[in-house]
């Protein structure tokens, strides 16, 4: 095997462990949901990048096991198969049985010992009921609609790709991925561009001077396609444009956004205008280009057109001016309202009998007065301040989904839900405490069969905690997860030139390394990490309400970030200004 195959190998190994993790993560989220279309298309998505990727390495075994799997997944997908809980035990065993063929891979003279092949005997004799098409016993999914043929390139997804010069050296044949590509479609078109050729001389028939411009008719979404040159992503610059008539589309899925502080990349992710890769691709640009929108930086690479930037910007002036609509209103009960009016009328009753005497006040009659303003003081705080357990509603969905979707088990804790505090510090506070959360469950805590190999319950534990010190609010989010990897965090710092080489920090800074913008340890972009965004937001918030935040952790036993603010102590005068309370007397 030459040095190119093997650097192949390598690559073609280390993503297929990704789209395992993947997988498995997947089939056990569709066990909680069979009819989330958006698990189904994933978990197809990953067996299908590996058949995909095993053809282009020439590793026949795990292609033709890979591609069993798949007919199976295919009809989970358009509805001719339920995944019950036997079903998907079927596929996670596969989901092993495929691991350990990868690993297979990486031996110089492969090996298949008698239990493997009892063992692929077995799942093959598992699969086979679901290939034949029993029926299933809960109503199936509707079926996706089928999609017409492409009559013009302006309906196909176009795609140029230039290959490294160096690719056949590393084992890899463009023709190969090509060949993959067309498994998702019909190929409308390919041209294939010969300029960057040398002269005889100057000739080497071990690299590649070939790029190429496809255009695909294919109903596969954009990370589906962008999968298919997944483990030679660094070997290729690849641009990737939909189908002019899908760009209206993905207008309208982000015009139907709901009411969330997304950043530019996120809501393009979420509506699926852009992959993790591409953003993570955008984000390093960004870092080097000075001031530079984001949006602009993805233009400008060719990831998004033009107007998909221009409708995120425009969703998120929308949201904006929503949340400053609902932050400058307060919900008011009737009770309320009457008590505030009825004191009012008090002190304006006593002012007009002040006005009639010309100010001459009497002892008695001072008293009422001051006791009426400590009492219409402290009614409008009650309207300005909220209970924070009002937020706790927010946190048990935040967890909940956060979990379904990373096929996590979490238990949520919380306690402190009598503290009073102004509306919008209760706010800012709450989107702190979210990313805290999701980072915990993302970050922190680890996959149930993790958690019990670690001798851990299966569902991992996180409390939110709130108290008050004295003239100050403490917030803290607490987990019993693996704890912050110091040497990872060190690792990545050195990787992105953070960093010198060799160089080492204390706990306490690579903690506070974890706060710089962009900063993120995740070894894939998915819907919570890796997208340049995270701990940094909750950084500024917390500096803005004049805090500091705090991290404690330890290897196997979990994490704690302590946010600390101080309480605001508003004055009588302060109050009625800040609220336009005005008292007049009445003519």
């Amino acid at each position: 095997m030459n040095a190119g195959m093997d650097e192949a190998l390598a690559l073609f190994i280390a993503d297929c462990g990704t789209q395992l993790d993947t997988l498995e993560t997947q089939l056990m989220a569709l066990e909680r949901n069979p009819a989330d279309h958006a698990v189904l298309d994933a978990v197809f998505r990953a067996a299908h990048s590996i058949k995909g990727n095993a053809m282009v390495v020439h590793q026949g075994e795990v292609e033709w096991f890979a591609h069993i799997a798949e007919s199976v997944l295919a009809r989970l997908r358009d509805g001719s198969l339920w995944g019950d809980a036997e079903l998907i035990s079927v596929l996670l065993s596969c989901c092993d049985h495929l691991r350990f063929l990868v690993g297979m891979c990486a031996l110089e003279e492969p090996v298949s010992p008698e239990f493997a092949e009892a063992d692929r005997a077995r799942l093959i004799g598992l699969l086979v009921p679901y290939l034949e098409g029993e029926e299933a016993s809960v109503e199936p999914l509707a079926p996706q609609p089928e999609q017409a043929l492409a009559t013009s390139a302006d309906a196909c997804w176009r795609l140029t790709a230039r290959f490294a010069p160096d690719v056949l050296r590393q084992g890899m044949d463009p023709a190969y991925f090509l060949q993959h590509l067309a498994s998702l479609g019909r190929i409308f078109s390919l041209q294939t561009f010969t300029d960057a050729l040398p002269e005889p001389p100057d000739y080497d028939p071990e690299l590649c001077y070939l790029h190429f411009e496809i255009f695909l008719d294919s109903p596969a979404d954009r990370q589906s396609i962008e999968d298919v040159f997944s483990f030679v992503r660094d070997s290729c610059e690849l641009q990737i444009t939909p189908p002019a008539t899908q760009v209206q589309g993905y207008v309208e899925r982000i015009q139907a956004l709901p009411d969330e502080d997304l950043h530019t990349g996120e809501m393009l992710l979420r509506v699926g205008a852009l992959t993790p890769d591409e953003l993570a691709d955008g984000l390093r640009v960004q870092r080097s280009a000075e001031g530079k929108p984001l949006g602009s930086i993805l233009v400008d690479e060719g990831f998004v057109k033009p107007e998909l930037v221009s409708a995120v910007l425009a969703r998120q002036d929308q949201i904006k001016q929503e949340q400053a609509r609902q932050n400058s209103q307060l919900r008011v009960s009737t009770e309320q309202l009457e008590a505030l009016a009825a004191r009012i009328g008090a002190l304006q009753c006593v002012v007009v009998g002040l006005t009639q005497r010309g100010g001459n006040v009497s002892q008695a009659e001072l008293s009422v007065l001051q006791h009426g303003l400590g009492d219409a003081r402290r009614l409008v705080e009650d309207l300005r301040s909220t209970h924070f357990g009002e937020q706790f509603r927010r946190l048990h969905r935040v967890v909940r989904d956060t979990a379904q979707e990373l096929g996590k088990r979490v238990d949520l804790q919380l306690t402190g839900s009598d503290i009073v505090l102004e509306r919008s510090m209760a706010d800012l506070l709450g989107d702190a405490l979210m990313h805290l959360l999701r980072n915990a469950i993302d970050h922190g805590l680890e996959t149930p069969a993790l958690r019990l190999q670690a001798g851990k319950p299966a569902h991992g534990n996180l409390s939110v905690e709130a108290s008050v010190e004295g003239d100050w609010l403490i917030f803290s989010v607490s987990d019993d997860g693996a704890g912050i990897d110091v040497d990872k965090v060190c690792a990545v710092a050195h990787a992105r030139g953070l960093l010198p080489t060799g160089a080492r920090l204390d706990a306490e800074a690579v903690y506070a390394m974890l706060f710089e913008p962009g900063f993120s340890t995740a070894a894939m972009l998915t819907h919570y990490s890796g997208r340049g965004v995270g701990l940094d937001v909750v950084r500024d918030a917390v500096l803005a309400l004049g805090g500091e935040i705090s991290v404690h952790s330890a290897p196997g036993l979990g994490s704690r970030f302590e946010i600390r603010v101080p309480a605001l102590n508003t004055g009588e005068e302060e109050m009625f200004t800040a609220t336009n309370v005005c008292l007049s007397p009445i003519d």
